[in-house]
């Protein structure tokens, strides 16, 4: 009896070929480094991936800072996008190697669902654009934007033509953009302001 297994691979695999020869894919990648007075502490890389259907957005944060003792900081997300829409989006936060925070959110049935360490809540729009968008393009003048770390609602302020910033959890952070990309962001807190900015 012959087996059919070689011919349904062939086949799966002329399939793939096809398939991804007609979704365009468009990719771009912006590397930041990052600093703490004066000091390089890190980087963050921040990749769009464009096709037919979908962008997504990825966001892989490292930092390692010595203070009064040493912080390692990882932050991770990924998110989704379909017309400018939020439709999937994942963020994980470690300090020193330990999981700090996790959200997941969601777009379903007309509204986002959010998972936060576990806890759910809702968000009552069907329209939301997260902040890892603003690394691509300029925010309009109080452009509210989802915070994918979070889980919550950011409120881009116009400082001038080419800064904005949002306050939140006692930070404030300065996004300042070149051509319509964002050129450096600077997060100030309370012990310390940590500035990222774009490479090459």
């Amino acid at each position: 009896m012959r087996s059919y297994f070689p011919r349904i691979a062939v086949l799966s695999i002329i399939s793939l070929v096809f398939l991804s020869s007609t979704v365009k894919l468009h990719g771009q990648t912006l590397i930041y480094d990052a600093f703490i007075r004066g000091d390089k502490v890190g980087e963050m890389k921040v990749i769009r991936e464009v096709n037919d259907e979908a962008t997504k957005i990825i966001v892989d944060t490292h930092i390692e800072a010595h203070m009064i003792v040493k912080v390692v900081v990882d932050f991770k997300s990924i998110a989704t996008y379909m017309d400018n829409k939020l439709l999937i989006g994942e963020a994980e936060t470690r300090t020193n190697g330990h999981l700090k925070t996790s959200v997941y959110t969601i777009l379903k049935d007309g509204r986002y669902t959010v998972n936060i360490d576990g806890d759910t809540k809702r968000i009552n729009q069907d329209d939301l654009v997260g902040a890892d968008y603003y690394y691509f393009e300029i925010p309009e003048n109080g452009a509210e934007s989802y915070a994918l770390a979070t889980g919550g609602m950011l409120n881009m302020v116009k400082e001038d033509q080419n800064e904005f910033y949002f306050e939140h959890d006692d930070k404030k952070e300065l996004h300042t953009f070149k051509n319509g990309q964002l050129q450096s962001l600077e997060i100030s807190h309370r012990l310390y302001t940590i500035t990222f900015k774009r490479r090459g």
